[in-house]
C-alpha cells in the first residue's frame, strides 16, 4: 500500500506538472515534476518482489535519481532506509543487515539481506549514532515527517518558488526535512551537489540560482575564507545545522557574503526543534533561537522535552540528551550533554563550558572537550581548530578559565577530522596524540 508521502507527492506532481523541481548542480540538467514522477513509476518493477512494510536499505549521492528511487518506495510501501554515502559496500552491508533491512540497493544492484525482515509501519529508517557510537535507526511514519515538512516550511519561510541547495546528504535527518519534505510538499526545486569543492558552491548559487542553502558549520567557514569574488545573489537564507556554529563563523561569513546565517537546531527523533529566525542570534552564539512552529519546548531544571507531531515515538514527546535553560529573549540555549559533568577535585565542571570558551578564542573556529578517567579521576581533554601555536591557545585559556577548569590535554590542528554528516568526528579525535 503506498505512503501518505507518495500520495502527497503525487497531488503536489499534478499542480506543478511542467516546473522543474530538481537540478543536477555539476551538469545542469533538470527534472520536471513529471519527469521526476515517471523516473519513480519505473522503479516499481524493480521492487515487485518486495514485500510491503519491508525495510529497503540504499546508498546514492545526491541526484534525481535517489529522490525518485526514495518515491519508488513510498509507491510501493515499503520503508526508505538511506546510508551515508561514504561507507564503503562492506559497511553498507554489515549495517542494513543489523538494521533489519530486507534488502540493500547499492552499486547498482539489490543485495538480499534478511529474507524474514520484519514489518514496520515506518516509511524513512533514520539512521543515527545519536548520543553513542552505536548506529541505530529513528523509524518514522508518513505523518512524523509531513509535520516536521510543515513546520520547516512554515518557520524559515520556505516557498514553492524557491531553489534549495543539496549540498548536505538527502537522507540524513536535516535533509530530509529541509531539502525532501519541502519538495513533495509544495515542489521546491532541490539543485543537487554530489560532490562538490567549496568555489563550486558558489558557482552553483549564482548559475542555479538558489534563494535557500541548508549546510553545516565546517562548510561555512571555508566559504567565508574564500578569497573575494562574486556574491551569492539571489540567496536570501542560510541555514546552519548538525553542530554548533561558532559566532566566528557566522561573523565571517557575514562580512564576505553580507548574509547572516540562521542557527537550526533538531535531532532524528524530533525533526526540527528551534530556530534563529533573525540570523542575530548565531552572530553572537548566544542561543539556537525559538521553537519552530508546531513545537512546543519543556524546560524543567534543565531537562529539555520536545512536544510536536514530528516527533517519532508514540507519545509523541521526546528527550533529547542536551540540558538547556531560556534567555531573556525566550530563546533556547544549549549548556551540554546530560551525563557528562566531571569531577575536578570535587568541582563540577561541564565540557561545554570548556568548549565555549577555546571557540571564544580569536583564530580558533571549533573545539570539543571531552572526559577521560585514569586511575579512578576525571581528567579534561580538548581539542582546537586553529593554526595558532599551543602557547597562544594555552594562554588565551588560562585567561578565561582557573587553573582546575583548563584541559590536561590538548589536541590543536588546522582542520579538526568530521563525519559525513559535518559533525567533529569525536571518536578520531579522542584517539589522536
Amino acid at each position: 500500500m503506498e505512503s501518505a508521502l507518495w500520495t502527497t507527492w503525487r497531488k503536489t506532481a499534478r499542480r506543478r506538472l511542467d516546473h522543474v523541481v530538481v537540478i543536477d548542480a555539476a551538469t545542469g540538467l533538470e527534472w520536471t515534476a513529471e519527469a521526476l514522477t515517471n523516473h519513480a513509476l519505473a522503479w516499481l518493477p524493480r521492487l515487485e518482489a518486495f514485500r510491503t512494510g519491508r525495510r529497503i536499505a540504499f546508498q546514492m549521492s545526491n541526484s534525481a535519481e535517489w529522490l525518485a528511487f526514495f518515491l519508488a518506495l513510498q509507491a510501493r510501501g515499503l520503508a526508505a532506509m538511506p546510508l551515508d554515502g561514504g561507507l564503503p559496500l562492506e559497511g553498507c552491508r554489515d549495517l542494513a543487515r543489523r538494521l533489519k533491512a530486507r534488502a540493500l540497493f547499492a552499486g547498482e544492484r539489490f543485495l538480499e539481506l534478511n529474507p524474514a525482515a520484519p514489518v514496520t509501519r515506518a516509511v524513512c529508517l533514520k539512521i543515527t549514532s545519536g548520543s553513542s557510537a552505536e548506529p541505530k535507526a529513528i523509524a518514522c511514519r508518513a505523518e512524523h515527517l509531513l509535520a516536521d515538512g510543515r513546520n520547516i516550511i512554515a518557520t524559515m519561510g520556505v516557498w514553492p518558488g524557491d531553489r534549495n541547495l543539496a549540498a548536505i546528504p538527502l537522507g540524513h535527518s536535516y535533509g530530509l526535512g529541509n531539502l525532501v519534505l519541502p519538495l513533495i510538499l509544495q515542489g521546491t526545486a532541490v539543485v543537487c551537489a554530489a560532490e562538490y569543492l567549496p568555489r563550486q558552491l558558489v558557482d552553483w548559487i549564482v548559475r542555479h540560482r538558489v534563494t535557500v542553502f541548508p549546510g553545516v558549520p565546517a562548510l561555512f567557514r571555508v566559504l567565508a575564507s574564500l578569497p573575494s569574488g562574486p556574491t551569492l545573489a539571489p540567496l536570501r537564507t542560510v541555514i546552519s545545522a548538525g553542530a554548533i556554529l561558532p559566532s566566528e563563523t557566522a561573523q565571517a561569513f557575514h562580512g564576505r557574503f553580507d548574509l547572516k546565517i540562521h542557527n537550526f537546531y533538531g535531532s532524528s527523533e524530533t525533526g526540527g526543534i528551534a530556530y534563529d529566525r533573525t540570523g542575530t542570534a548565531s552572530l553572537t552564539g548566544r542561543s539556537v533561537g525559538r521553537p519552530l512552529r508546531g513545537v512546543r519546548i519543556d524546560v524543567r531544571a534543565g531537562r529539555i522535552t520536545v512536544v510536536s507531531a514530528a516527533v517519532a515515538t508514540p507519545r509523541g514527546r521526546w528527550r533529547p540528551p542536551d540540558h538547556g535553560e531560556w534567555n531573556a529573549r525566550g530563546e533556547l540555549v544549549l549548556l551540554g550533554r546530560r551525563g557528562q559533568d566531571a569531577n575536578i577535585g570535587g568541582k563540577k565542571v561541564h565540557p561545554l563550558e570548556i568548549e565555549r570558551a577555546l571557540r571564544s578564542i580569536p583564530g580558533v573556529s571549533d573545539a570539543h572537550v571531552w572526559l577521560e578517567h585514569r586511575a579512578g579521576r576525571d581528567l579534561l581533554a580538548a581539542a582546537a581548530e586553529t593554526r595558532h601555536p599551543r602557547a597562544q591557545v594555552e594562554h588565551a585559556l588560562a585567561e578565561k578559565l582557573p587553573a582546575w577548569k583548563m584541559p590536561r590535554r590538548l589536541v590543536l590542528a588546522p582542520d579538526l577530522p568530521r563525519t559525513a554528516r559535518g559533525k567533529l568526528d569525536t571518536a578520531q579525535l579522542k584517539r589522536a596524540r
